[in-house]
This record gives C-alpha cells, sequence and structure tokens, in this order.
C-alpha cells in the first residue's frame, strides 16, 4: 500500500499540482504536464492510468450503471469541449445521474427516454431535449467503449423548439453601447465586425493578431481562419489596444491584473448595461444576438455569412439567420 497522502489532497494517485498546474508522477518519478485546467488535467490523467478517478466527495457509482457511464464521460470526454459547453454538462449530468445513475446501462430503454423528456419538459421543453442529447452523445461513447451495444436515445421524438428570433436594430446597437464603458462598447464592434462567439474573443491573445490580419481557431468548432484587415477592424483592434491594460497583458481584452474575462465577470458587466437599456425602455438583448445580427447583416450584403461564421455547411449558418431575416417594406402613402 503506498504512503497516504499529505498534500493535493482529493486528487487521485500519481497526480501532484505544482505551481498552479497539475502533473502525472509515474512510478518511474516522471513529471508529465497534463494542463492548468483540473478537468481537462482529470481527462488526461485517465488516458495514462487507464481508468476513471473518483470525483472529489463522490462515491464510485455502481459498476455497469449509467451513473459509472455518466463519470467516464464527464472525466474523458466533456472536458475538452469549449468551457460554457463544459459548465452546461456538468449540470446537466447532475440532472440526468438523478434519474438514471443507478440503473444497469442494458436496461434503459426509449420509453424511459419518452419518460423523462415528457416529465422534464413540464419545467423546461429546451433543457429535456439538451440532457438527452447529451446522454444520447454518452450511449454513443459507451458503444465505443463496450459498454453498450444499441443507443435507446436514437428515434425517440424531443419536444419541438422554437428559434430565437430577436434583431438587434441599429439604433438599438448603437443606443446600447451609448450606455456602456468603452470596454463594453469596443467589444461589441468587434464581435459584431467579427460575428466571433464570447468566449473566443474573450480569450483572444495579442499574439494572434498579425500583419495578415487576426488568426482564430473557434472553440466551438475548431474551425481555423484568418481574418483579414479591413478598415473597421484595424479601428476596432487599435482601440481595443489603447484601453487601460498592463503592459505584460497577454490578451486584446483583459481585466486590471492582466488577465482574460472570465465568462461570469463579463457577463456580470453585460448584464449591469442590459438593466440601464430597459430602464431607459430598450428591448433587452444578449451578447449572442450580436453574432447573430453580423451573420444576418452579412448575408443581407450579399457577403459569405458561412464562411464569417466559421460554419461547417451552409444549414448551420441558415439556423442563426432564418428567424431573423425580414423585408422592408414601403406603405402606399
Amino acid at each position: 500500500m503506498g504512503r497516504r497522502r499529505t498534500s493535493n489532497l482529493g486528487l487521485p494517485p500519481h497526480m501532484q499540482l505544482k505551481h498552479g498546474a497539475y502533473y502525472f508522477v509515474g512510478r518511474d518519478k516522471k513529471w508529465i504536464r497534463l494542463s492548468e485546467n483540473k478537468a481537462l488535467a482529470l481527462a488526461k490523467w485517465a488516458e495514462l492510468e487507464g481508468e476513471t478517478p473518483i470525483l472529489e466527495n463522490k462515491e464510485r457509482s455502481i459498476k455497469g450503471s449509467v451513473g459509472e457511464l455518466i463519470d467516464r464521460y464527464m472525466i474523458e470526454i466533456s472536458p475538452r469541449k469549449a468551457a460554457s459547453t463544459y459548465k452546461g454538462n456538468l449540470a446537466e449530468a447532475e440532472n440526468l445521474k438523478k434519474v438514471f445513475g443507478r440503473m444497469p446501462i442494458a436496461s434503459v430503454l426509449p420509453v424511459h427516454i419518452a419518460r423523462y423528456l415528457d416529465t422534464r419538459g413540464i419545467k423546461s421543453k429546451v433543457r429535456a431535449n439538451r440532457e438527452i442529447s447529451l446522454l444520447s452523445h454518452m450511449y454513443s461513447m459507451a458503444m465505443r467503449w463496450g459498454m453498450a451495444i444499441s443507443n435507446p436515445c436514437v428515434g425517440v421524438t424531443k419536444h419541438k423548439e422554437t428559434g430565437r428570433s430577436r434583431y438587434i436594430m441599429d439604433n438599438e446597437f448603437e443606443g446600447v453601447k451609448v450606455l456602456s464603458s468603452e470596454l463594453i462598447a469596443t467589444v461589441m464592434d468587434f464581435a459584431y465586425i467579427t460575428a466571433l462567439r464570447k468566449g473566443d474573443i474573450l480569450r483572444l491573445k495579442l499574439e494572434q493578431i498579425t500583419d495578415d490580419g487576426i488568426w482564430v481557431i473557434q472553440s466551438k468548432t475548431g474551425s481555423k481562419q484568418l481574418y483579414e484587415w479591413s478598415d473597421g477592424l484595424r479601428k476596432v483592434v487599435d482601440k481595443a489596444k489603447a484601453l487601460k491594460r498592463p503592459k505584460w497583458c497577454i490578451y486584446l481584452f483583459c481585466i486590471r491584473q492582466g488577465e482574460a474575462y472570465t465568462d461570469s465577470g463579463f457577463k456580470a458587466m453585460w448584464q449591469r448595461v442590459q438593466i440601464k437599456w430597459a430602464e431607459q425602455g430598450g428591448n433587452r438583448f444578449t451578447f449572442h444576438d450580436i453574432r447573430a445580427k453580423a451573420l444576418t447583416d452579412a448575408k443581407n450584403l450579399g457577403l459569405d455569412a458561412q464562411t464569417l461564421a466559421g460554419h461547417s455547411t451552409a444549414a448551420m449558418t441558415e439556423h442563426y439567420i432564418k428567424q431573423r431575416e425580414f423585408k422592408r417594406v414601403t406603405p402606399l402613402k
């Protein structure tokens, strides 16, 4: 039996935290850097050890149960997704585990999936759909891992969803900018010009800004893009660089300490601006609506909205645009 840990409590065997990063320390005493992100470090640990670690303050799930599948998925697969997606998966996995956790993997049938959708859908049809979509992917991985021979989610009809149709008019966009700090207004302009997602904007590093343009690998799709320079893009980048920042900051947009904005930190600032906007009689909108506006406007201007979005198919782009398209009509008088 190995010696009892006196430090790094809560971590699986052979995993150590040192100088803000997690390492795998093998029996040969060689230190292998895993990641600064604990969730991703655990995923890499699982690859090296060939087993799923027990999460902090959690009991190991029953072998062969859906709970065991959920644990493995949330260690090995989910941490590799975009940060916002992973965060959502954590809550979704907890809800799934409450219902299916103790059931044997093979005992879950399509009728159980349908009942979950109906029951969960009473409170939220959208959340019910998302949770079953996650469970479906878990079962797909279970088939790959030899834990299941079929996917009970396949073929079960989900709740019909109505796509978001909010289109930000130009005067609304400018009106919110007037109420915003220089930082928020600049991020809004950058988001509109590039149609990038909030996470990719907040993590954009100065080293990605080159003579040729701005290099981006979209976190959600993995799409590699070079945003070539235009007058508008140069102007907004110069404006962003002129914002107050520590000399050592490596991000285009950063907090006073030089670190990137967290999703929650930026969201709090955005909500304060939207509250001000609503108090003046404005119709609130989400930051993500800016991306939809950008893609809709790009299509109306005859530009390549799909390339701007970084989508692999035109259908994905149309999903953003279809609900927001409108025609300007000239009245008779």
